[in-house]
């Protein structure tokens, strides 16, 4: 589907996988970089508009290789040139003309021409990630003579290598470092104590050297009119570097084997299309923790250096269905950053002293919510029986790991005066931050969800025999349930309660929060006419053309006292603002309840091409973007992102944006079936032929 976009246009590659021509004038949103994240799964490397590429790992903690906000250097890995007298940088935004730029699944295509006193030369620079977990990344140089007359030039290919942590400083001077040849290339040898030797090679005879902090890689070339030449290269860190160097064709066929499983039935070719698209991009949010020795979903942006342990657990059942062993990895991620108390961190940073200090008050039901959803939908109970470590002392199975967690959400974060799980320092939507700031505030999305993950938990053990276990969960989830359905207010349920007993998210306040709605539907809360009454409440009231706000309508900036501490502007972040992947929760929700046309759209609202037909000009939203956009109550910044308190237009990409669309499109699909089923063996009266899909 080659559609035409304000930004540019989506065609494929050569492996036929979706790839977008980003065509920019000069004058186009002149401050947005238009990022692209690739990744082998243990090397990352975040591309941008102007044709830097900069390389960063999180193993052994979160580090720049050469940050994109270093003064001192340009490119983990770039081209440059000495013709005519001069040097020359072939940087995509040095070129005098700027063609395009490709941007595809794991890899990113600059295409343009360089002129200079009568040469004229074709530049084609490709840079590729192929999913084999490697500490490579790869990088091509096509140059061909576009002159009348041969070119005689000097080519180079460089890597500055500046290693960083989160926050370092700005304008720290290079200290030069010193290099030795490598088979192949040349090396800064213990570049860094936490990834070692960090090195360039190519891919034929090429003169090695470095200055200050800059790998080279140079060799003489003379070009005929009309003659091309191109320079194959990677660089990468650690003792281990290829027996020989992926070429770009290799990496596009890669991707498109690992991607094959998470191909969706759709209605529309376009539907198919973005969920295959968004999965790539997902997975290029693999990292790797070798703190405890896992690969994980990171949930990227501003948490790259934080390592988030809540998302590895939602997004692990995005990929059961089609990548098991990430979906586990990611799952074991998390059961290693638990103490054995049973709590679970927020973020893991790492200390082998850490203690329970807080009580974040989810994090715990999204790690049973995930690894029971996850062994269901795989069908790989097995994993149930793996040992894996606590953080701070022991270890046991991931059952034991589970019924720790278990334990802990019961006993220690507890349950308020309204029979709901307290919301402690937070649930899901930290904006919420002062509704139980006294210990005492409830939450009804905590319960509700408890009320699913519980329930898949009690079924798993009786299963495995463990009758005491069950009917414990069992009885906790029933008065779960009682407490959720006396929260259904008129036509919705609440959000929760404050410290002091204040409804939030009542009907008499007109404030409808989606996510109340949408996890009591998934826990089975209320009778089927109140979970009914809820969603469709829901999508009449947060409905947008872009998606499902957050709630129905925002909070005064700064917010009442026993809401939140955060003055987010309305319309903006978690004040209303449009969060992908809890529109997909919806989706999900409204599915299992029947609601399949009410599905169907909203899927479609929230994805990223509805996003830049409605809003063409904002520079995100188009292949992916940050972890939440603007709503109607935004004003004129609709469509956008939150910039005041949090810029999150400088954390794009976020993998929220892309990480449920194609297990909500599943959703739908398995309720389709189930209703045809229905009405086939109940011989009714119904229409097959209107359902959606």
């Amino acid at each position: 589907m080659n559609e035409q976009l304000h930004y540019g246009s989506w065609t494929v590659d050569a492996a036929g996988l979706q790839c977008f021509d980003l065509i920019l004038k000069d004058s186009q949103a002149l401050n947005a970089p238009f990022r692209h994240l690739i990744s082998t799964g243990h090397v990352s490397a975040m591309t941008d508009r102007w044709g830097n590429v900069n390389l960063f790992t999180t193993e052994g903690g979160f580090l720049w290789l050469n940050s994109p906000d270093s003064a001192t250097s340009r490119s983990s890995l770039y081209f440059m040139m000495q013709a005519g007298g001069e040097l020359h940088s072939l940087l995509f935004s040095e070129l005098q003309t700027r063609e395009k730029i490709r941007v595809g699944t794991g890899w990113v295509g600059y295409f343009g021409e360089f002129r200079f006193n009568g040469i004229r030369l074709g530049v084609v620079q490709q840079f590729y990630a192929p999913p084999d977990r490697g500490r490579v990344i790869y990088g091509n140089c096509i140059l061909t003579n576009l002159s009348n007359e041969p070119v005689d030039l000097r080519l180079c290919i460089r890597s500055d290598v500046a290693p960083a942590r989160e926050n370092a400083p700005l304008h720290k001077p290079m200290q030069p470092r010193c290099s030795v040849a490598v088979p192949g290339g040349i090396a800064f040898p213990e570049a860094d104590e936490q990834v070692g030797d960090v090195f360039l090679i190519a891919d034929r005879k090429w003169e090695g050297s470095a200055y200050q902090n800059s790998l080279r890689l140079e060799r003489a070339v003379i070009l005929q009119p009309g003659e091309s030449t191109d320079a194959v290269c990677a660089i990468g860190f650690g003792s281990g570097r290829p027996h020989s160097l992926y070429s770009l064709e290799e990496t596009q066929l890669h991707w498109r084997t690992k991607l094959q499983p998470f191909v969706v039935e759709a209605p529309e070719p376009w539907i198919q299309q973005e969920c295959l698209w968004n999965a790539g991009q997902l997975l290029s949010f693999t990292n790797y923790d070798s703190s405890v020795g896992e690969y994980y979903l990171a949930l990227g942006g501003y948490c790259w250096a934080g390592f988030a342990v809540r998302e590895p657990s939602e997004t692990s059942m995005t990929l059961a269905a089609c990548d098991w062993e990430l979906a586990a990895s990611s799952l074991r991620f998390v059961a290693k950053t638990q103490l054995a108390c049973g709590d679970i961190p927020k973020c893991h940073n790492m200390r082998r002293d850490r203690v329970s200090v807080d009580f974040e008050s989810d994090n715990e039901l999204w790690f049973i919510l995930g690894c029971c959803e996850s062994v269901a939908i795989a069908g790989k109970t097995g994993f149930l029986d793996e040992i894996c470590t606590f953080w701070d002392e022991g270890k046991g199975t991931i059952w034991e790991h589970l019924k720790r967690a278990f334990y802990w959400v019961r006993d220690k974060v507890g349950r308020g005066s309204h029979g709901l799980i307290l919301i402690r320092e937070g649930d899901w939507n930290d904006y919420l931050s002062l509704i139980g700031a006294e210990g005492r505030g409830e939450s009804l999305m905590n319960s509700a969800m408890a009320c699913r993950a519980f329930d898949a938990m009690a079924a798993l053990a009786k299963e495995r025999g463990e009758k005491v276990l069950a009917a414990e969960l069992e009885a906790f989830v029933s008065e779960l349930r009682r407490a959720v359905d006396a929260a259904f207010d008129e036509e919705w349920f609440l959000r929760g309660y404050t410290d002091h007993g204040k409804p939030v998210g009542s009907y008499a306040e007109d404030r409808v929060f989606l996510n109340a709605q949408s996890w009591a539907a998934l826990g089975k809360c209320g009778d089927p006419k109140k979970r009914r009454a809820a969603l469709k409440s829901a999508v009449k009231k947060c409905h947008t053309d872009i998606g499902l706000m957050l709630m129905s309508r925002p909070y005064s900036s700064p917010a009442p006292d026993d809401i939140s501490w955060c003055a987010i502007p309305a319309g903006e972040g978690e004040n209303a603002g449009i969060w992908p992947q809890t529109i997909y929760w919806m989706v999900w929700a409204l599915a299992e309840e029947g609601l399949l046309e009410e599905a169907l759209t909203e899927w479609k609202c929230g994805t990223l091409r509805n996003h830049a037909r409605h809003f063409p000009e904002v520079p995100f939203g188009v292949f992916n973007g940050p972890d939440c956009f603007s709503s109607v109550w935004a004003g004129s910044r609709e469509g956008w992102t939150q910039v005041q308190l949090i810029d999150r237009a400088r954390s794009v990409p976020m993998n929220p944006m892309v990480a449920w669309q194609g297990f909500a499109l599943r959703k739908i699909n398995q309720a389709t079936l189930r209703m045809r089923d229905e009405l086939r063996d109940h011989a009714a009266d119904g229409h097959p032929d209107k359902l959606p899909i």
